[in-house]
């Protein structure tokens, strides 16, 4: 496959999400796998921001300044945000009941406070419009009062209910860090932070394991491999858990379909029945980044990346990706937000 067809889809899809939000004010699915949070249009910000910069077509910033009018919106009092599971869909496989519904509309939630927040910041800094500072700086005073020295993370917003939605609760930190960096540009008082939240965030890659969902696992390995390139951590941690239970002997891998990898849900457990777009992306991007910051470029040219990039791009239909594959039945389902911001970051290698 080549760069340019996925980079040639991936403007397509941004250009269909952006669209979607200038007119309708959010993205609702008429399928999606999983409930739609309101973690995602955070997210899918985030890769319609790289696009314009990337391209300078102003329809992915109309689309950016859709997003966060709409997450302005949502925002509570606090200034937080809550997960609001199913809001815009609830899914065909992660199915939430009402009583999940109320449980995640009524209480801030760490992963989309943290997506929203940083959103807005890179919006400021990218463009230099101070129109959203207000509501920056609202979630900010609320997200810094979660700050725990102690534990050198942020602590969580839910109660253990909510939380079980999860796999490892933990593992999100990830989404702040991403915010904690991006609104340091703006209040540069909290950068001494960054390092005591980045030395939490190597430590919980490493506790990681074979039962890890791939994306999150695939997604520390990219935040870190882009902070520290060639360093010793990269060359000798990363790339063994690349060469083993990441991705080369992942227990995710379907043996019989090449470039397609299973599922770890919070209410489900492990599943292997199912080929999951977000986390072959996932493990795509993790060799990707290794290579271009190591200036490796063996998993680049190898059999899996190969594999991993076909069935990507067989996922795509009419400017948008299907997130995941039925394996009993060879259906393509579900065009819910994660299967679109996913392969805009693939393409443009951000997370």
């Amino acid at each position: 496959m080549s760069d340019s067809l996925l980079f040639k889809y991936a403007v397509n899809t941004g250009k269909m999400i952006s669209m979607e939000f200038i007119s309708k004010g959010d993205y609702y699915p008429e399928q999606a796998w999983g409930s739609e949070g309101q973690i995602y249009p955070s997210l899918m910000g985030t890769a319609l921001l790289g696009l314009y910069k990337k391209t300078n077509n102003v329809l992915f910033l109309d689309g950016v300044k859709a997003i966060i009018e709409s997450n302005i919106q949502k925002q509570m009092p606090s200034g937080g945000w809550a997960l609001s599971l199913g809001a815009t869909a609830n899914g065909v496989k992660f199915k939430v009941s009402e009583n999940i519904k109320n449980l995640t509309s009524g209480i801030e939630d760490l992963p989309p406070t943290s997506a929203a927040l940083r959103l807005m910041s890179d919006y400021q800094v990218l463009t230099g419009d101070k129109k959203y500072e207000s509501k920056l700086k609202l979630g900010h005073n609320f997200m810094m009062s979660f700050w725990n020295n102690d534990e050198e993370l942020f602590e969580e917003m839910l109660d253990e209910a909510a939380l079980k939605l999860r796999a490892k609760p933990k593992n999100y930190q990830i989404y702040s860090y991403q915010y904690l960096k991006s609104v340091s540009n703006i209040y540069p008082e909290i950068k001494g932070k960054l390092p005591i939240l980045y030395k939490t965030i190597k430590k919980i890659f490493l506790e990681m394991d074979a039962d890890t969902y791939p994306l999150l696992y695939s997604l520390y390995a990219c935040l870190i491999i882009q902070s520290e390139k060639k360093t010793e951590f990269v060359t000798a941690n990363i790339k063994s858990k690349i060469e083993g239970e990441l991705v080369f002997n992942s227990r995710f891998k379907i043996e019989n379909k090449p470039g397609v990898y299973g599922h770890h849900d919070g209410l489900r457990g492990i599943c292997l029945d199912e080929g999951h777009l977000r986390n072959s992306i996932g493990l795509a991007m993790v060799l990707k980044f290794y290579d271009t910051y190591t200036d490796d470029g063996d998993y680049l040219n190898s059999e899996l990346y190969s594999q991993l990039e076909s069935w990507i791009l067989s996922m795509y239909f009419d400017n948008r990706f299907f997130e995941f594959e039925d394996l009993k039945t060879g259906e393509k389902l579900g065009v819910g937000t994660p299967g679109q911001f996913l392969p805009i970051w693939l393409a443009l290698g951000v997370i």
